[in-house]
């Protein structure tokens, strides 16, 4: 059956391409209209904002009942048409009946979607709210979508210098009687684009990035030009420079300078690296497979950039982890992260709804391969993809707590492999953090983090994220930037033949008997794998032989410098199932110390930037700590402030270099307290860690 869908849609694929002439798509007045770089009249503020997985469902109703997806109240009948019937209509690209021969008839085992009756099987207090509900596999109302940009509006307009928003602005695919059509698909799209300009303005820059409910059928893309990149890129056409506008159009990813000539975001399709999409084929060395090609075009930005002396954010949809990318799009991934890390900053992936960090390093790559399993995944099946169990039938597939609303709707997110049991992706990364080698031991440039941030639809708790970067000797100012000379950063020493040769202090991963990664242990000795066999070239000790790796201990990445991350904040929505009132974003927590939080007449120190959060967004924040003089009062405000900030700063860092978060991953390993707060914080506080 699979082999199937996708002849069917390489079918469709061609007659879409011969009609490209005479099928009309939006008209470019659709586009959003405004400059992709920051306006060099505004100041900058040394943050950004992180927003992802807004999953907008227009069907939404309240009070409807959660098998239905929130479409259907109780005792409303299906909308007409069975899945089956809808889905073998004869549908062209664009969602319109056709009367030519490309019929699609796409079985209930490949869409797993939900069918429930409405009027069954419900309590009448059980049913989806104005703001939706958390623990659901329900979409985000529109309730919620305008409650989150209306906060955004008034509190965020003029305190970020650009936005980064990875992905997944459609609905999932999670109703049978309500298929989504690609039409929908762009519309919601549009609608989420013209969200953001209504919201920011021309002004601030956003880099978008398509997810995988971005495109029909969901996960599916195939190489471009096609039907979505030729319309995302209309949607999104003046966000990308015109110069990359063809990039786009082949390939759905592009760069863009966010602060010229200092500070790129880099926007990745991973659906061409992502397991899933059965229309690709990975990442083959010196392949015209789009995922090579796009691999390719990477390591070209990333050496043009790194020329010119700029520093790169890496933004995308699906993270990185082993078991969701094709193996050797995971190999070449973590090499270019590390042969550049001297360039990349960060890297910001959403996709998971799972508020979570991990390490892509030298150790993990090298072990690829050595068992038939994925480490975040199900056992590999015959034709080496990962395995899925449908929960009907009494398997747990899915991460995080038990439901607390309804059953799990196949097609969701949530339903996908990451583990048999939910514990599995906090095992994994449980016996990563532990497994962490001694600080003598241990080379900061075989190390990357990947940061994942939770979502807007109520997997869990709705969440955003506000960062923080150091904006120290950082400019918008032209003319400042043309007599700041390109400043060539040390290297670190090359101990390559000290790698090659060592008996101890190595690494070595070691995997349980269902494929699940194990504690880490020191090796004695070992020969590495044969570098002239095709499945090794893409291990970091053959690609570094070949190919040259740049890292610096005074990197951005690595030192707190100009444009290294300092932190960031996350904010939830902790009351969205409150019915007396409209829920208000909150602080959830923030990487920052309490004391670079508050204000100058608490802290006692004056900040070299502006502040992480705008002080009135503080919990425990009273206008006396701005004001002038000192009293009982403000003594009052001080230890009101003290107490908040205290419950908001549970792993509290001076930056986000890579030596912070290796120090985190340490503590998370070795401390049960914290671990416990840790897991409890990747399911933004939503219970049932």
């Amino acid at each position: 059956m699979r082999t199937a869908i996708v002849l069917s849609i390489l079918s469709l694929a061609t007659q879409v391409v011969g009609l490209h002439d005479v099928q009309a798509p939006f008209s470019a007045a659709d586009a959003v209209d405004r400059p992709a770089a920051l306006d060099k009249k505004r100041e900058l503020k040394g943050r950004f904002l992180h927003i992802t997985d807004l999953h907008p469902d227009p069907f939404y109703k309240e009070g409807a009942t959660f098998g239905s997806s929130c479409h259907l109240k109780p005792g409303e009948k299906p909308h007409s048409g069975s899945a089956k019937g809808q889905w073998k209509r004869r549908l062209d690209f664009y969602g319109d009946e056709r009367d030519d021969d490309a019929e699609f008839d796409f079985g209930e085992e490949d869409f797993n979607t939900t069918d429930v009756d409405s009027s069954r099987n419900y309590r009448k207090s059980d049913t989806a709210g104005k703001y939706g509900n958390i623990l659901s596999d329900c979409d985000s109302p529109q309730a919620l979508i305008d409650l989150t940009f209306d906060w955004l509006k008034k509190e965020w307009v003029d305190e970020i210098d650009f936005v980064v928003w990875t992905g997944d602005s459609a609905r999932h695919d999670s109703d049978r009687n309500l298929p989504r059509s690609p039409k929908e698909i762009f519309n919601l799209n549009q609608q989420m684009a013209q969200k953001m300009l209504d919201t920011f303005g021309k002004h601030v820059p956003i880099i978008p990035t398509m997810g995988n409910n971005d495109i029909w059928p969901h996960n599916i893309i195939l190489p471009g030009p096609n039907r979505v990149t030729e319309e995302l890129l209309r949607i999104w056409k003046n966000w990308i420079p015109e110069e990359q506008h063809h990039v786009f159009e082949r390939g759905a990813y592009f760069s863009t300078e966010v602060i010229p000539d200092q500070l790129a975001v880099i926007s990745l399709n991973t659906m061409y690296w992502f397991e899933s999409n059965s229309a690709v084929d990975g990442c083959r060395d010196r392949s015209s497979d789009p995922g090579a090609l796009q691999m390719d075009w990477l390591e070209v930005q990333l050496d043009n950039f790194r020329e010119r002396g700029m520093q790169v954010y890496l933004i995308g949809h699906v993270p990185p982890h082993e078991g969701l990318y094709y193996d050797n799009c995971y190999l070449r991934y973590g090499d270019l992260s590390l042969r550049y890390q001297d360039t990349i900053v960060s890297h910001l992936y959403g996709h998971m709804n799972i508020d979570h960090f991990f390490f892509m390093d030298v150790s993990a790559l090298e072990s690829k391969g050595a068992y038939d399993f994925a480490v975040y995944g199900e056992a590999l099946n015959g034709t080496g993809r990962l395995e899925q169990k449908d929960p009907r039938h009494g398997v747990k597939t899915f991460s995080g707590p038990e439901l607390k609303h309804g059953h799990h709707l196949v097609n969701y997110d949530r339903f996908s492999a990451f583990s048999k049991k939910g514990d599995r992706l906090k095992e994994s990364l449980m016996n990563s953090f532990g497994g962490l080698p001694a600080q003598p031991l241990l080379k900061q440039k075989d190390y990357a983090v990947i940061n994942v941030a939770p979502s807007i639809v109520p997997a869990y708790l709705p969440a955003a994220r506000v960062f923080s970067y150091n904006i120290s000797g950082v400019t918008l100012d032209p003319e400042v930037r043309l007599r700041k000379p390109v400043t060539k950063l040390p290297q670190d020493e090359d101990d390559e033949e000290v790698e090659e040769t060592e008996e101890e202090g190595g690494i070595l991963l070691e995997f349980d008997e269902d494929g699940y990664l194990k504690k880490k242990k020191g090796k004695k000795g070992g020969k590495k794998d044969d570098c002239k066999k095709p499945e090794n070239e893409d291990k970091p000790h053959c690609v570094f032989k070949r190919k040259p790796r740049y890292s610096s201990p005074q990197s951005p990445s690595r030192t707190n410098t100009g444009l290294s991350l300092l932190g960031f904040t996350q904010f939830y929505l902790p009351d969205i199932e409150d019915t007396d009132k409209p829920p208000e974003f909150k602080i959830e927590y923030s990487t920052f110390h309490a004391k670079k939080l508050a204000p100058p007449k608490a802290s006692g120190e004056q900040p070299s930037q502006p502040p992480p959060v705008p002080y009135h967004m503080l919990p425990g924040y009273d206008p006396v700590l701005e004001s002038d003089g000192k009293g009982d009062d403000t003594s009052e405000a001080e230890s009101k402030l003290w107490k908040e900030l205290k419950d908001i700063t549970p792993f509290p860092l001076k930056d986000l270099t890579i030596k912070r978060w290796i120090s985190l991953g340490r503590e998370l390993g070795s401390n049960k307290d914290a671990w416990n707060k840790f897991t409890d914080l990747m399911f933004v506080s939503s219970g049932g860690a």
